[in-house]
């Protein structure tokens, strides 16, 4: 048998029917992946008729099922991939050791057709609605430049409407704190079906945006919630179609988050827009813990970019003009975060940061920014 007779024999023995299998689902992954990507970055037409006609079906089917689950699918595929990473590590080691290194290349190739795997999923889900049109499209919202006493006239808005609503929202008392902070009455749920209301609120959103109609399975409590307290994240939403939320934060910012996670259902995934999403689903809700709750996560922002822009003086006066309230909601916020502050909370922020950038939210977790313009659009509009 000459050279290139060897070579052929050799070829054909390698391209086994599963290796050519393997090959092929990879191309395919890699064509769906890039493909709807480089589609979705080059024509906004093309991502929203993506978003509002093929996502829209899978979270009708693929979203309703995953949603029968009594548990959070997307938690349990994080846990089955922190111990597959182990499980890697150790198989590594243990073929090494036995001499077996030629099966290590086909371990390796099966988790990167996995990872490949997810981010195929991850595009289909959820990626390509990044590129699609802005809510503000939908709503009729112009995004203008407004003075800041258009900013403190906003503010004062939102607390004059949350001490509005102060006498009739559910409280329940808390211990003080270790050293000595002092809560008494903070806002509570306990007389509130959170997840049922959630469903309720943006459903009834739906018939005022059309866009936001349609299938809201209920949003899942994450078990490790902990966790994701100390990654500083109140919820998050990916391939597997469904919402999840940090069940350990307080109260009030529980009801905006569910809001906010379920829009990303109707394929609006800038934060920015979620967060507003959720704001307009709370203020129309019927449940008047929900409007307590998305108005005071709303001035959270708003106050903050008053501070930046305004100055200390009139913050300060602001502020004081709050019902004790919502003094007493906000410190216990505060107090809550105080105990998460680690460097875990900082690797967390730059990979959150990473991954914004990453689907053309260039400016970073800075976008979030951006939900004071919408407010202030919002309004305008309401005023004129």
């Amino acid at each position: 048998m000459n050279l290139t007779e060897r070579i052929k024999t050799g070829i054909r023995n390698y391209f086994t029917k599963k290796r050519i299998l393997f090959f092929t689902y990879i191309a395919v992954l890699l064509v769906i992946t890039f493909g709807l990507n480089i589609a979705a970055r080059k024509s906004t037409a093309f991502a929203e008729w993506y978003s509002t006609h093929i996502y829209r079906a899978l979270v009708a089917t693929v979203g309703r099922l995953v949603g029968l689950l009594p548990f959070s699918l997307y938690e349990l595929l994080i846990i089955l991939g922190v111990l597959l990473v182990f499980f890697v590590l150790g198989r590594t080691v243990f073929l090494i050791i036995k001499k077996r290194g030629r099966k290590i290349p086909t371990m390796y190739a099966r988790v990167f057709a996995l990872l490949l795997t997810v981010l195929a999923l991850f595009t289909v889900n959820c990626g390509v609605n990044y590129h699609r049109k802005p809510f503000s499209y939908y709503s009729g919202l112009e995004i203008t430049k407004q003075s800041t006493d258009a900013l403190v006239d906003l503010c004062r808005s939102l607390i004059s409407e949350a001490n509005a609503l102060v006498p009739y929202i559910d409280t329940v008392e808390v211990p003080d704190d270790e050293d000595g902070t002092v809560y008494g009455a903070i806002f509570s749920l306990k007389n509130t079906d959170t997840r049922a209301e959630a469903v309720k609120a943006m459903k009834n959103l739906g018939t005022i945006y059309p866009v936001l109609s349609g299938c809201y399975p209920k949003a899942k409590p994450v078990l490790f919630s902990k966790v994701m307290s100390y990654e500083f994240i109140t919820g998050v939403y990916s391939f597997t179609i469904e919402a999840n939320y940090n069940n350990d934060v307080p109260d009030y910012v529980k009801a905006d988050t569910i809001c906010h996670e379920l829009s990303h259902l109707r394929g609006f995934m800038r934060e920015d827009e979620a967060g507003f999403i959720a704001y307009l689903a709370c203020i129309h809700s019927d449940n008047v813990n929900f409007q307590y709750s998305g108005i005071l996560n709303a001035l959270s922002y708003v106050l903050n970019s008053v501070y930046s822009n305004c100055g200390a003086t009139v913050y300060t006066e602001l502020y004081r003009s709050m019902d004790a309230q919502l003094m007493r909601d906000y410190l216990y916020d505060s107090k809550y975060w105080d105990k998460f502050e680690t460097p875990v909370a900082e690797v967390a922020d730059a990979v959150n940061n990473a991954y914004l950038v990453a689907n053309a939210q260039t400016d970073g977790v800075k976008s979030y920014g951006r939900m004071v313009d919408l407010l202030l659009a919002y309004y305008s509009s309401q005023n004129n």
